[in-house]
């Protein structure tokens, strides 16, 4: 899609949803719902949308994959990603069983149930993957205990959608985050799903993904771009793909013009994500995607970090509950 043709359709999508959601949302939520209608190449429309809502609600088992949070109704916008992604589905019905079947798979596999094993079932394939993904799981954990948990379970799922050395998987990431560490990123949860991220490229270590990490994040600082935690898992898949300056530079240009939408008034640190996933997938639409040749693996990737990404970002109201 055109840069041009995205912003009109992205910055479209937000005012149809400000219309028809009214004021029960922030903006944080409908942010990531315009998001995935764009890169879906779709247009908002409130009443297929109440449509599709109404028929899923009646296939929807109670307490099940769209109850994701426990506390009374509060989810998050996570849930309502997964309601989109079931929505623009072209079998729906078939695709909420798959998701359902897939969560207790993973819960067979020794996996207790969480917001984040709702991501996971996403991407899962069938047992044996659950099975794999929670060999890494355990052995994540005997090189980060105290940081891997339940949030790291998509990324164990994605890690092993083939089969693979666990061992050497868990230390490769442990390696790259104690490089990392030592370049000045910042310890916690972000910069394991960055290692974690990097690991895709091989098992074993590749130093030089350290060096480019380094350099694509100082490619931002030097343009006065400011790199939060919330990035770095961007941060790694650029660097996956030898994202050159020029890459960065289109990616900056593009977040210039997304601030200065209403809809980024708030929230700057995600239109530097949204400007990155456009480049991204444009550098998979023209097969630029170097030395990394998986490209459903590295689309996979992406979608799952910004899944992860808005797990952040909660609301106060149960959006299946909204057209009974």
């Amino acid at each position: 899609m055109e840069k041009s043709s995205f912003i009109q359709l992205l910055s479209q999508n937000y005012e149809r949803m400000e219309l028809f959601f009214g004021t029960n949302e922030t903006s944080n939520i409908r942010i990531p719902l315009a998001n995935q209608f764009t890169f879906s190449r779709e247009t908002f429309n409130g009443s297929k949308f109440e449509d599709s809502v109404k028929k899923i609600h009646k296939q929807k088992p109670k307490k099940k994959l769209l109850d994701i949070l426990s506390p009374s109704n509060n989810i998050s916008a996570l849930t309502y990603r997964i309601l989109v992604h079931l929505v623009l589905h072209p079998e729906p019905e078939q695709e909420l069983k798959r998701l359902i079947s897939n969560e207790k798979l993973l819960i067979k596999a020794g996996f207790k149930n969480s917001a984040y094993q709702n991501i996971a079932a996403l991407f899962l394939t069938d047992e044996d993957h659950a099975f794999r993904a929670k060999k890494l799981h355990t052995e994540m954990k005997k090189h980060h205990y105290f940081l891997t948990g339940k949030d790291d379970i998509p990324y164990a799922v994605l890690l092993t959608n083939q089969s693979s050395n666990y061992g050497t998987l868990a230390e490769t990431m442990r390696q790259y985050y104690d490089g990392l560490q030592k370049e000045g990123f910042k310890i916690g949860d972000s910069l394991q799903a960055m290692t974690q991220l990097l690991a895709l490229y091989q098992e074993e270590f590749q130093p030089t993904l350290i060096e480019y990490t380094v350099a694509i994040k100082q490619s931002f600082t030097n343009k006065k771009v400011k790199v939060g935690k919330k990035f770095y898992p961007y941060l790694a898949l650029l660097a996956l793909v030898a994202a050159t300056s020029e890459v960065v530079d289109e990616i900056i240009e593009l977040s210039q013009e997304l601030k200065s939408l209403s809809m980024f008034a708030r929230e700057k640190e995600y239109a530097l994500i949204t400007a990155t996933h456009y480049v991204l997938d444009s550098l998979i639409e023209n097969n630029q995607l170097a030395d990394f040749n998986d490209s459903l693996l590295f689309m996979q990737a992406v979608d799952m970090s910004n899944f992860i990404n808005d797990m952040t970002f909660f609301l106060a109201l149960d959006i299946l509950d909204i057209f009974i």
